[in-house]
């Protein structure tokens, strides 16, 4: 089946955001007069969401020796948000991928932003940089009670473009966008340019069966452009 609409992640797929995430991160701990992990760590922890970073840093925080009581992510979510909210931008697209992203929706392809990201801060990064018309269809963890890598955010993109899941693409950089693609019933495309739990998208794809692996969206996307060209 053709290729009608391309889902895209955002974090480690679009866009760089590890730096915000890690000073946001720090800037935490130093309200709590804990360590700050370094960015290393950090990046590991990226993945499912903001409720289970906060997890994970509670958990860093205790195999280090100190006590932390188990975080309420409903209670930090807002001082995270507060803290980002004060920090200069630090977020980078990857280059040429937003790029990608028009040359789709030029050659008739419709398109849609798949993260794991809430809804508020996922439209506070798109309205500040001009991107609030770059998608046809957002869909953010605050969207579905279930986020990646279950595949309910993927349904709901698919159904929003009127798209067929098997004429749909998931781009992704990590384990939880193939693993959410693959339930989905859509080709899964993965990219080279972002964080997969403290493994690397090579070796966890080749462990797992995705064979669609490429060096970052620009590239990812040339197949689907000639196919389209057609």
């Amino acid at each position: 089946m053709d290729t009608k609409a391309v889902l895209f992640d955002l974090d480690g797929t679009l866009v760089d955001s590890l730096p915000d995430i890690h000073a946001g991160v720090c800037a935490l701990a130093e309200r709590r007069g804990l360590p700050k992990p370094p960015i290393e760590d950090v990046g590991d922890m990226i993945g499912k969401g903001i409720r289970v970073l906060i997890e994970r840093l509670a958990d860093w925080w205790r195999l280090r020796g100190h006590a932390v009581e188990t975080p309420e992510p409903e209670a930090l979510l807002p001082v995270l948000i507060e803290v980002w909210s004060g920090m200069p931008d630090l977020v980078r697209p990857i280059p040429g991928a937003f790029e990608a992203v028009a040359a789709l929706r030029a050659a008739g392809i419709k398109t849609a932003l798949v993260t794991n990201k809430i809804r508020e801060r996922t439209v506070e990064y798109l309205e500040r940089n001009g991107l609030e018309d770059a998608f046809d269809a957002v869909v953010t963890a605050s969207d579905c009670e279930r986020a990646k890598p279950w595949p309910d955010m993927l349904w709901m993109a698919a159904e929003q473009l009127q798209v067929d899941p098997k004429a749909c693409v998931m781009v992704g950089d990590s384990q939880n966008d193939a693993l959410a693609g693959r339930a989905a019933g859509m080709r899964t495309v993965l990219v080279r340019t972002g964080y997969n739990e403290g493994v690397t998208i090579d070796e966890w794809a080749a462990q797992n069966g995705f064979e669609d692996l490429w060096d970052d969206v620009p590239q990812a996307m040339t197949p689907i452009l000639k196919e389209a060209a057609r």
